[in-house]
Parts: structure tokens; C-alpha cells; sequence
């Protein structure tokens, strides 16, 4: 069976378990009984080992070799996560997972590098609290081994881990070096395009939308195409369609109530909490807030709008219970305490200090890359601006909502990197 593989290959297997173990090649080769050159041409591949001598070194390492271990059976396997992950089927890529992990001595067997890439998917897409470190030098070391599928996959999975930590420009170089292993996937392109909407670039965003939805309909993703749709409405939020924004999360919201999907509902509700807030539609948005499962309540934006609802409803001792109920509980997140700091002000009538408290919200929305944060602070900083005759900054304001790239952090990233549509 060994003849099936390539000596790099073996190679790479050996040389990943020897120093995941931390064994000095000089331990190995006097218990082989061979020179440290030799070991050397083992690791580098430059000579193949016979399958006593990796039984041998592999017992060194304090492991026993899985030779009889189908690699291309776990290469199936990692296309098989990537494409449950694709089509939001939890249970069943868990399931696949676990057997994965329970293969016996599958770290130590020609698929050991597929094994290590199945842990680092089941780590990000299961959002798991553990230092990947591990995973990714164990996979860099045998990444050449990979096919191009299982290269765009890895690289995709480098990009979501960025995504979750706020990243951005990382992860939009780790989807472009997915993309240039043939990795025109739905889950690649559905990554384009939840960056780019988060960065306030809508072309590109409405182009990746169309591209994702097209699709996830020839591919029969219909639980994946629902996210796009939401992408679509947020996308029509942002852009100041409220109506076409509204008319797409409603149903949306009646779709994920018969699928009795929370997070989903969850995050529909949001989103007209918050264009009930735009449109000062105040009865809506509290409907709205209501609705919401109690288990994401704490949720720091719903919280604030809620804070903002009693505010716009001229519910002004409720608004300051709210505000006083934030302070308490909110430590760390400095743009939520600035926005609610700026609330608490206008309600002092201390506008100036408002002003500069959004204004800090500003910059901070911008500096994170948050252009939902950064257009709805514009708004309240229009109305106070007007209110108060500061022409100055008014125009200020006008200038950035209509030309809102040239201003933001997105145009930044993607003037630095030169994105371009693949």
C-alpha cells in the first residue's frame, strides 16, 4: 500500500509526528541505528523508508502507524464538512467530525494532514475556544500534499477565522488565495460578499449577492440561499431602501419561524428593530424588540435600541432607567458607552456634548469597519447639527453620506490591497 504514496508525502507524515513529539533527529537515529543523514533524506523525501523503519520511527515518537488507514476515505471526509458547512447542516457535519476522530491512530497515518485540517474546521466553524496554532504548523508543514480542493477549503477556513476576529484585510487575502485554487465555491463567494457589505462597499457586495444566490440555487443550498437573502435586505437597510428592506425580512421572518430557526429570527428581528429606529416607527420597533428570544437579549446594539426607542417615544424616565441599567452592566464595549453617553447628554440638553460623544462613535464605527454603526451615528449627528445651526459640520455630514467610500475605512482596504471582482 505504501507504493501509493509519494516518498515528500511520507516524508512530511514523519518528520510532523517527530516534531509535534519534540524527538531530536539524533534520538531517532540511534534507535534506528542509522546516521542523522539518513533520517534527514527520510523526512525531506529525498529517500523512501521501508514500512518497518516507519513502524520503527513512528514507535520512537511513542506512536503506532495506521497503515491500513484509506487517506483518500478522510480526503472524502473534509470535502464532505466543507460542503454540510455550506449547506448549514450542523448535526450531520458534527457527525462526520466525530468519526473522523475516532479513527484509531489517525494522527499518525498518511491522512495525518487532512486529520489536522478536519480539527481546524470543526475549531472555526463550530467557533470552539482553542488556540488553532497547533492545527495550522501541523497542516503548513503538509500542505503541499493537498489538492487543490483541499488547499481552497484551507484557505477559506483561514478566512473565516479572520472574519471572526475582525481582521479584514487578512481575510480578504486568504479568500483570494482560495479563489486562485479553483475556488469559485459558494462559501467562498458568500464570504466576498459578507465582507463587503460589512465595509460599506455595496457594488461589490450587490455583484457577490447575485453571484451567491445563483449559486446556492443550481446547488440546491436553499437553507444557505435564506442568509443571502438577508445579506440582500441588509443590503437595501443600508442603502436607505427601508420599504424593499422591510418587505424581504418580513418574509424572511415568517420563513424562519416555520423552520424554527432562532438565530435567524433572531437576526431578522434586529434588523427591523433597526429600521424601525431609522424611520422612527417607534410602536414597530418595540413590537419588534418584543419579539426577541430572551436568550439574546443582552445583545449590546438591541439594548441600545432599546434605550433609543423609549427616547424617540418621549418615554423619558424609562429611557433614563435603560441608560442607567447600560452603565452598570457594560465594561469593555467603548462605542456602545459613547452612543449611550451622547443619549443621556441630549436628554440633559447638553447637545454639545453629544455631538462630541457620536462623534467618537464615529471614528470608532469607522476604525472597526462597522458601516451600520458608522451611518446610523451620521444620521443623529445630522438631526443635531441642523438643530443647533452648526452649517460647518452639517455640510461635513452631507459630503460623507454622499460620498461615503472616499471617507471610509473600506475604500482604505480595498485602495491598499487593489481588490478587483473575480
Amino acid at each position: 500500500m505504501q507504493e501509493k504514496f509519494s516518498r515528500i508525502l511520507i516524508g512530511n507524515v514523519l518528520k510532523s509526528i517527530r516534531t509535534e513529539q519534540k524527538i531530536p533527529i539524533k534520538k531517532v537515529a540511534q534507535n534506528m541505528d542509522v546516521s542523522e543523514a539518513t533520517i534527514s533524506q527520510f523526512e525531506t523525501g529525498k529517500n523512501k523508508p521501508t514500512n518497518e523503519k516507519i513502524t520503527l520511527f513512528s514507535e520512537i515518537c511513542g506512536q503506532t502507524f495506521n497503515f491500513d488507514l484509506d487517506r483518500d476515505l478522510i480526503v472524502n471526509h473534509v470535502y464532505d464538512i466543507y460542503d454540510l458547512y455550506t449547506d448549514l447542516k450542523k448535526e450531520e457535519l458534527n457527525e462526520t467530525i466525530q468519526i473522523v476522530k475516532d479513527t484509531k491512530n489517525i494522527a499518525c497515518s498518511y491522512a495525518r494532514f487532512e486529520y489536522y485540517l478536519i480539527l481546524y474546521m470543526d475549531a472555526i466553524i463550530n467557533q470552539k475556544e482553542v488556540d488553532t496554532a497547533l492545527y495550522k504548523g501541523i497542516i503548513e508543514l503538509g500542505k503541499n500534499n493537498f489538492s487543490v480542493r483541499e488547499l481552497s477549503i484551507y484557505y477559506d477556513i483561514m478566512a473565516l477565522e479572520k472574519i471572526y476576529s475582525n481582521e479584514i484585510k487578512e481575510a480578504l487575502g486568504y479568500l483570494d488565495k482560495a479563489l486562485s485554487n479553483k475556488g469559485n465555491h459558494l462559501m467562498i463567494n458568500y464570504h466576498y460578499c459578507s465582507i463587503y457589505l460589512d465595509l460599506g462597499y455595496f457594488n461589490l457586495a450587490q455583484q457577490y449577492i447575485h453571484k451567491s444566490l445563483k449559486m446556492a440555487v443550481q446547488q440546491l443550498s436553499f437553507d444557505r440561499l435564506y442568509y443571502l437573502l438577508l445579506n440582500q435586505g441588509v443590503l437595501y437597510m443600508y442603502t436607505s431602501r427601508y420599504d424593499e428592506a422591510n418587505k424581504l425580512f418580513l418574509k424572511l421572518l415568517n420563513e424562519s419561524i416555520k423552520r424554527q430557526n432562532e438565530i435567524m429570527k433572531y437576526c431578522i428581528l434586529s434588523n427591523l428593530v433597526f429600521t424601525s429606529l431609522i424611520q422612527k416607527d417607534i410602536k414597530s420597533g418595540f413590537d419588534y424588540l418584543n419579539r426577541i428570544d430572551e436568550q439574546f437579549t443582552d445583545d449590546l446594539d438591541l439594548r441600545m435600541y432599546k434605550c433609543l426607542l423609549y427616547y424617540f417615544g418621549h418615554e423619558y424616565t424609562k429611557s433614563k432607567e435603560c441608560i442607567a441599567s447600560f452603565f452598570r452592566d457594560v465594561k469593555d464595549s467603548k462605542y456602545h458607552k459613547s452612543f449611550i453617553r451622547a443619549l443621556k447628554y441630549m436628554m440633559d440638553n447638553k447637545p454639545m456634548k453629544a455631538i462630541a460623544n457620536f462623534e467618537t462613535c464615529y471614528q470608532i464605527a469607522l476604525k472597526n469597519g462597522q458601516y451600520d454603526r458608522a451611518i446610523f451615528v451620521l444620521k443623529q449627528l445630522n438631526e443635531l447639527y441642523l438643530d443647533h445651526g452648526l452649517q460647518n459640520k452639517l455640510k461635513k455630514v452631507k459630503e460623507l453620506q454622499e460620498n461615503f467610500y472616499k471617507m471610509s475605512y473600506a475604500n482604505q482596504i480595498i485602495e491598499e490591497i487593489g481588490l478587483k471582482l473575480n
